[in-house]
């Protein structure tokens, strides 16, 4: 009986020790491929996916008065759901209570902007907004790279590349398309590219994957890594069959709509 009060008593406390432990440890190992699309969507916008150590982050903006908003559509658009208050104010504050960093091991974040309204008075106002944060941010200057501890991806929306080309210092990389490939892009301009999976695939994550559409995934791989660049699809299989496979085939970053489950994936495998 005495065994069994003992037990009883030792159980909370080894369970607590063990949910600190993996805490501790998650802090420790970012989540390199994992990428928390409308992020926006999450009852904890930004940091469920920073307590899940997720490499990536997207957000919806719209341009409305002068700011951008954050949200799907505009019926959703709050007026203090900006990308300063949901995003760049909050990831400031953990950039200089860390010492210049937003990990506590220092990891870089991405944060994917996608723009939803006209491309170049959107990315306007984002210049003037991200200007207040430039010692947080990645940056190109003189067409050399300054590494930040975020680095904004614009996406949906952008401005053309020729305004880009000749643009040597600024705050933004862009989302490249499958299009781009093959052209010559410096990774300085074009880090990422970004490819809808429903244009190639008809895979649902159930099952196993047709074996030509795993060559055709190889080969998509294979064609943006020659050019060192990053890899991401939208609308890519959302369960764990589906998140094995693009980790398997060395997809870099796992569009993924399920925070917890997805971290519980990785530390299950």
């Amino acid at each position: 009986m005495i065994l069994n009060i003992i037990i009883r008593c030792l159980v909370p406390v080894i369970m607590v020790f063990g949910i600190l432990f993996s805490e501790k440890s998650l802090a420790q190992n970012i989540i390199n491929n994992a990428h928390s699309h409308n992020d926006y969507l999450n009852k904890r916008p930004l940091y469920s996916a920073l307590e899940n150590n997720f490499k990536s982050i997207e957000v919806d903006v719209f341009l409305l008065k002068s700011d951008l908003y954050v949200g799907h559509n505009w019926l959703q658009l709050r007026k203090n759901k900006t990308i300063e208050n949901l995003y760049l104010g909050p990831l400031w504050k953990l950039f200089n209570k860390n010492k210049g960093f937003i990990y506590q091991n220092k990891a870089p974040l991405f944060l994917l902007v996608d723009i939803k309204t006209t491309a170049e008075p959107t990315y306007d106002i984002l210049k003037i907004i991200l200007k207040k944060y430039t010692p947080m941010l990645t940056r190109v200057v003189s067409d050399s790279l300054v590494q930040g501890s975020v680095t904004i991806i614009l996406s949906g929306n952008k401005p053309g590349l020729e305004g880009f080309k000749y643009n040597i210092d600024r705050f933004v990389f862009l989302d490249g398309r499958f299009s781009n490939i093959n052209k010559n892009i410096s990774n300085l301009l074009i880090p990422i590219i970004s490819i809808d999976w429903s244009d190639h695939f008809q895979w649902n994550g159930i099952g196993t994957m047709p074996k030509k559409e795993l060559i055709l995934l190889n080969d998509i791989i294979n064609k943006i890594h020659l050019e060192k660049k990053q890899l991401r699809f939208w609308a890519s299989p959302d369960n764990k069959n589906g998140w094995s496979v693009l980790e398997n085939a060395g997809v870099d970053l796992i569009n993924t709509d399920k925070i917890n489950e997805f971290s519980s994936y990785k530390i299950q495998n």
